[in-house]
């Protein structure tokens, strides 16, 4: 087993094995399943369903429950879309572009655009799969994270993000694949929406 503990700005081979992994994949569909722990509140939130990871288009989630929604992003806006209702944001005008498009720049393996956001605390290769911890180090990112864990075998398996005021997201994946790969006539429309 590979364990490595390293200084925060460090990029090992390990990490770059993973991200070079990721980058590979053009298309990936799975469902998905999101515990958000608000600890002021002491609840967790759970919302599912599926998401669509495309290189060259975005990410988009649609959610099934608790309410149906679409959320389209991509690397310039955020569309959220529901059966009456449609909002946009311009990523680069809001301070939280960059969260939106956390997902979508570790899913393509774009290590660069993590790297002006994250540093990699540790990361790990074994015969199981990978995992990798990211420390925030822009100012934006320390005042809303703690760290990032990913975890992963071919795709992403699992986000776990530690929040300030000691809430945290997880979002496991589950039934990936990579086929087709082609996106869907709806599938496409609704990333014309965010073009």
């Amino acid at each position: 087993m590979l364990w490595f503990i390293l200084p925060a700005h460090a990029v090992t081979p390990q990490s770059e094995q993973i991200f070079k992994q990721l980058s590979q994949t053009s298309l990936v569909r799975a469902q998905f399943e999101q515990q958000k722990k608000l600890a002021s509140l002491n609840k967790t939130f759970v919302s599912n369903g599926t998401v669509v990871f495309s290189k060259t288009n975005g990410v988009l989630w649609q959610l099934q429950r608790p309410v149906q929604a679409d959320l389209i992003v991509t690397p310039k806006k955020l569309v959220q879309k529901t059966a009456k209702t449609m909002s946009q944001l311009d990523v680069s005008k809001s301070p939280y572009g960059s969260v939106a498009t956390l997902f979508l720049q570790l899913m393509s393996g774009n290590q660069a655009v993590l790297d002006q956001h994250f540093s990699i605390a540790q990361s790990r290769i074994t015969p199981q799969g990978w995992s990798i911890r990211l420390m925030p180090k822009s100012t934006l990112f320390k005042k809303l994270f703690v760290q990032v864990d990913i975890q992963g075998q071919q795709y992403v398996n699992q986000i776990v993000i530690l929040e300030q005021g000691n809430n945290s997201t997880t979002i496991n994946f589950s039934q990936q694949r990579s086929q087709p790969v082609t996106l869907s006539a709806n599938e496409q429309a609704l990333f014309q929406l965010a073009k």
